[in-house]
């Protein structure tokens, strides 16, 4: 294999937004690696070592079944970039399988590469890690329309949550600002990134089941959560079907944000929430700064939504491996 250059890159979605210079930087990064038929390229649970661009050949993407077999979700072929989430974060583990299917030759990005070149603020890591987040959005987006198919193909068998209207509950004060120390996605953050981060946003605190998003909606908004959940779901009879619980340090609304899209589910807090609502347009400039703060908040937003992503593809795996007429509770 010849080496690969940045004309090949600014022909994978994943890399034609970048600039010129960031992409010719990037490419000196990847080296050539094979793989036989039927050989595992990723391991489902184990870590993972980095992403691959297919240059020639086949894979099968998929999860195990917990009785054993492969659920297959996916195909991929050459320009097409599999194992990505592998430079979302440290001692990642592999969501799904991927099998080659007849030869396959790939070029490989190293995580620990990329993360170095992130943590000296590299415009081309910057760029990528920006790039990823739109790229997982995009799978959210896609999975849960796959979930929602699924659901009116059997709508007998899932049984639908009511939203209850519960009444909030009175609380001594709270204070939030300090519990922001506390959270995941500010633990690597200075004292006074966090406080920027803080001033940034706006604290929102919501009674239980009470609707923060619904289908169509304007991706006005995103929110952390401070305290409490924040359960997404799709519209299922007179209830909803739950997809993802959001706990405190999670970033909610990202999906649509970051691709300018409507809603494509409701967003509901399942008990007294406190959140931090951060205007759209705020939300962005503090991505694009291009400082430490725009890292440590890339990497959180790209760590929630492969924790929501993943999530969905064990809820698609679940209703993929059921009978018709298991009632299953949504």
């Amino acid at each position: 294999m010849t080496p690969l250059s940045a004309d090949q890159l600014a022909d994978v979605p994943l890399f034609a937004g970048l600039g010129d210079a960031e992409r010719d930087e990037l490419a000196t990064a990847f080296a050539p690696r094979h793989f036989a038929d039927g050989e595992a390229i990723l391991i489902q649970n184990e870590r993972a070592d980095g992403l691959y661009l297919i240059a020639d050949g086949r894979v099968e993407i998929g999860k195990r079944l917990p009785g054993g077999g492969l659920a297959t979700l996916a195909q991929a072929g050459p320009g097409e970039v599999i194992g990505d989430m592998a430079l979302i974060g440290r001692d990642l583990r592999r969501s799904a399988m991927g099998i080659a299917r007849g030869p396959v030759a790939t070029w490989h990005l190293p995580a620990e590469q990329f993360r170095a070149a992130l943590a000296q603020l590299r415009p081309a890591s910057l760029q990528l890690q920006a790039a990823l987040g739109r790229a997982i959005a995009q799978r959210i987006q896609g999975k849960t329309g796959d979930i929602a198919a699924l659901l009116a193909r059997w709508p007998d068998s899932f049984a639908a949550r009511p939203q209850r209207a519960l009444p909030p509950v009175a609380e001594d004060d709270f204070a939030a600002e300090a519990f922001l120390a506390r959270l995941p996605c500010c633990a690597a953050m200075s004292a006074a990134q966090r406080l920027a981060f803080w001033n940034a946003g706006r604290r929102v605190d919501v009674a239980a089941d009470r609707d923060l998003a619904a289908p169509g909606g304007d991706p006005a908004c995103i929110w952390l959560v401070v305290r409490g959940a924040v359960r997404s779901a799709l519209p299922h009879r007179a209830g909803i079907y739950q997809l993802t619980v959001t706990g405190p340090g999670q970033l909610v609304g990202l999906a649509p944000a970051l691709l300018d899209s409507p809603h494509d589910r409701v967003l509901r807090s399942s008990e007294q929430t406190t959140l931090l609502a951060f205007d759209h347009a705020i939300f962005s400039e503090l991505l694009a700064t291009g400082d430490s703060l725009a890292r440590e908040l890339g990497m959180s937003v790209n760590a929630d939504l492969v924790t929501a992503l993943d999530t969905l593809d064990q809820v698609e795996a679940r209703i993929v491996a059921m009978r018709r007429g298991h009632s299953v509770a949504a």
